[in-house]
């Protein structure tokens, strides 16, 4: 077992989407216990905010040198967030905090202890006590367990987004190209060390949560499709099943109404496989798409050229730029 060092480098890294009630209170506590570490820095990674979180943010980093941003273009969603969060924190560890402070940042050294004296890669909170709707409880715990004991998906049991990870590791993570973003299925499928820490959790700090039942769906349709043929298999043994039951019935009676059952049973066995099979093929389509996760607008940090909106900018204003014009000679 490690010792606990007295300086640690970490990064703190925060995604946000129209928090600007949350975001100031966020920066004071999580600031209150990232930099007692030593090393340390946070990282705001807006996800297309349209109310007034990235002004916030900005103010924030000019009275503050150790607070970088970046800035996506448009909403792209949670996981591209987080990925870009790993790739650009410049620290040995990342922490992932939510901006309205459910996690408490005041929980975070039961994580990072555990990482650095176990020698882990990674440690996730395990949440006691939820305080969210009693829609999302369920759906959490419903698709996690869906996934781990039916589809045999290798999970973190009960893992959240509060989480603390080696920046090496997630950056692998980040640079797997999966056609369905998860970080906490595609780590244990890299050989990553991981755990879990029980934490508390409170109610949102302010603001409205941004899950819906249609986004909680949707989220998991991605882990069922993105990381198992399970499902395929499932859809082939409940459409073997439509099938007997069809013809037991059919062989029932020589009335209409069995028949009719019969057909109504194939018919619902079909459509529910080709729904199936439309998910997989948008999956493919997504992985071979070549299309970027994320694209920044503006940042405090330098941004890699494939990140960037606008991959050529004036050095002096920050704002785009024409692209250099091919020479004459140069052309093939």
């Amino acid at each position: 077992m490690a010792r606990m060092p007295a300086t640690l480098s970490i990064t703190a890294m925060v995604p946000c989407f129209n928090e600007e009630e949350c975001i100031e209170q966020a920066y004071l506590r999580i600031k209150e216990e990232v930099y007692r570490y030593g090393d340390a820095e946070i990282l705001f990674v807006d996800d297309g905010s349209t109310d007034g979180t990235l002004g916030i943010i900005k103010r924030i980093a000019r009275e503050d040198p150790r607070v970088s941003f970046i800035s996506f273009a448009r909403n792209f969603g949670l996981e591209s967030a987080f990925t870009a969060g790993f790739s650009y924190a410049s620290k040995e560890w990342t922490v992932q905090l939510d901006a309205d402070l459910q996690s408490p940042p005041e929980e975070l050294h039961k994580l990072v202890r555990r990482a650095v004296e176990d020698d882990h890669d990674a440690v996730f909170a395990v949440r006691t006590g939820r305080q969210d709707p009693w829609y999302r409880r369920l759906g959490t715990v419903g698709h996690q367990a869906i996934a781990t004991r039916v589809l045999g998906i290798e999970l973190p049991v009960h893992a959240s987004v509060f989480r603390v990870v080696r920046t090496s590791v997630a950056r692998k993570v980040a640079e797997c190209k999966v056609s369905t973003p998860y970080f906490i299925a595609t780590l244990p499928l890299i050989g990553a060390r991981y755990t879990t820490v029980e934490t508390a959790h409170s109610p949102r700090a302010a603001g409205r949560p941004k899950w819906s039942l249609g986004k909680l769906f949707r989220h998991a349709a991605d882990l069922f499709v993105g990381f198992s043929y399970r499902p395929l298999a499932l859809i082939y043994l409940a459409a073997l099943g439509a099938a007997a039951a069809a013809t037991a019935l059919a062989a029932a009676g020589s009335g209409v109404q069995p028949l009719a059952l019969a057909s109504v049973l194939l018919h619902a066995a079909g459509l529910g496989a080709l729904a199936l099979l439309a998910r997989y093929m948008v999956r493919i389509m997504r992985g071979s798409a070549g299309l970027p996760r994320y694209q920044i607008r503006e940042a405090n940090v330098p941004v890699r050229p494939q990140d960037d909106l606008y991959a050529y900018r004036n050095e002096s204003t920050g704002r785009a730029a024409p692209a250099p014009l091919l020479q004459t000679g140069n052309l093939p």
